[in-house]
């Protein structure tokens, strides 16, 4: 025992020391086996698939079998006659990319009338209706009608159109503001521009509107009196961005939006009110005017401080041919032109456009109409329905984009020269 008293800390160093001589032949022996390790070593075992194989194919897996037979999920059915779109969630129905916003969305908002095509429901553009890449007899089975565009093909080719393209049913041949298909539809010339439909045809009503007037009730003076015809009345005027004030009194006339109207009222009323620590007193007056003309029986209500609006409807019509937009009410004159360009004579001179004048007779909110006459007193009645398509102006030869072009530049340079864009010139450097 003396022994170990006294070398015990020989001992455990002794038994260290061969522990470390274990582990580093232990660690010597295991550097040597790593050269001796090959690719098949280290490459992971493959089990037996634990599944069997399945022929997705079959008609077991497909949904129109599944719910056919011994089912009782319902068929999918629209809520309404307005749904035109509609599915169960589980039965999925076509859908297409649209060229404007590149967003996917059913492909029903493709194929709407040639004359009125529907619109995207995220951009709000008009589609194109898709051209149908088949084979001719899936196609048109028939060969009336080639291009698709609603011109069979054996007339295309009589009115000297192409048959194999669709946009030449919306252009204008005749320059009369009618494109050839709408001028076919209704059994027009479409090279003569004497023979057209009517031109009221070219309009569609896009909204009513409400007219501000250029009058405002400044205040109502009574002047102590109780009479109402002993009172002063102020009214401003805008002319031309400066205000001017009338005076008025009961029974006066003015004329509003081309209608007399005779004050027929006046309701003196004041109000106090407290303003920080001050009481202040408001006028709140109001006049009442009522039209003098035995045709319309309007009334207009002025109160002090506030717009007047003309009771008189205002309607907001569009020219799908030149895209001019006239804003009328009762007895206004629109004034349309049959050619929608002017003509050059030979002698280079521009011939004048033969005009031609409708008076609108009636504006109707109610039944969201406009109704027009002519010289003759023909009336034509305009509503929302946009009769006829707008027309596609024709690209001129050469212009053609490079398709490998920015689609959102308005013009391909790529192959412009050395200058630019074509028709831009250098300007030579300067000498010093």
């Amino acid at each position: 025992m003396d022994f170990l008293k006294k070398h015990y800390e020989k001992l455990i160093l002794a038994i260290f020391l061969i522990v470390f001589v274990f582990l580093l032949i232990y660690l010597i022996d295991l550097s040597k086996s790593t050269h001796t390790i090959t690719r098949q070593d280290l490459q992971i075992p493959t089990r037996e698939p634990n599944y069997r194989k399945n022929n997705f194919s079959h008609k077991k897996y497909q949904t129109n079998y599944i719910f056919s037979k011994n089912c009782t999920w319902e068929k999918s059915t629209a809520r309404s006659d307005k749904d035109k779109i509609y599915t169960d969630l589980l039965i999925p129905f076509e859908c297409a990319r649209c060229p404007f916003g590149n967003k996917v969305i059913p492909r029903y908002y493709f194929f709407g009338p040639l004359d009125h095509p529907r619109k995207c429901p995220l951009c709000g553009k008009a589609l194109p209706r898709p051209v149908v890449i088949s084979d001719d007899n899936k196609k048109d089975p028939t060969g009336l009608d080639r291009d698709n565009d609603g011109i069979p093909t054996t007339d295309e080719i009589r009115l000297g159109l192409d048959p194999d393209n669709p946009d030449d049913a919306l252009y204008d041949n005749d320059n009369d503001g009618f494109p050839n298909i709408y001028e076919y539809q209704k059994k027009k010339k479409i090279k003569s521009s004497r023979s057209h439909p009517p031109l009221p045809e070219r309009l569609h009503l896009v909204e009513f509107r409400e007219t501000l007037l250029p009058f405002q009730l400044k205040l109502v003076n009574t002047n102590g009196e109780k009479d109402p015809k002993d009172w002063d009345i102020q009214i401003n005027e805008t002319i031309k961005g400066k205000i001017k004030t009338r005076f008025k009194y009961l029974g006066s006339r003015m004329t509003l939006d081309k209608i007399s109207y005779e004050i027929a009222k006046i309701d003196a009323k004041y109000q106090k009110e407290r303003r920080g620590g001050t009481i202040v007193t408001k006028d709140k007056s109001k006049i009442f005017l009522k039209s003098r003309d035995g045709k319309f029986n309007y009334t207009i209500t002025m109160q002090v401080g506030k717009d007047v609006y003309s009771p008189k409807p205002k309607a907001i019509i569009e020219d799908l041919a030149t895209d001019k937009k006239y804003h009328v009410g009762v007895g206004d004159t629109i004034v349309m032109f049959l050619k929608t360009k002017a003509s050059v004579s030979k002698s280079g001179r521009t011939r004048k456009r033969k005009a031609t004048k409708y008076k609108v007779f009636k504006v109707d909110r109610n039944e969201n109409r406009v109704i027009i006459e002519d010289k003759k007193l023909k009336k034509y009645i305009i509503t929302a329905k946009v009769l006829m398509p707008r027309i596609k102006q024709k690209k001129p030869k050469g212009m053609e984009r490079n398709p490998n072009a920015n689609p959102g530049s308005p013009t391909d340079f790529m192959d412009a020269p050395p200058g630019g864009a074509p028709g831009n010139k250098r300007k030579p450097r300067r000498k010093f």
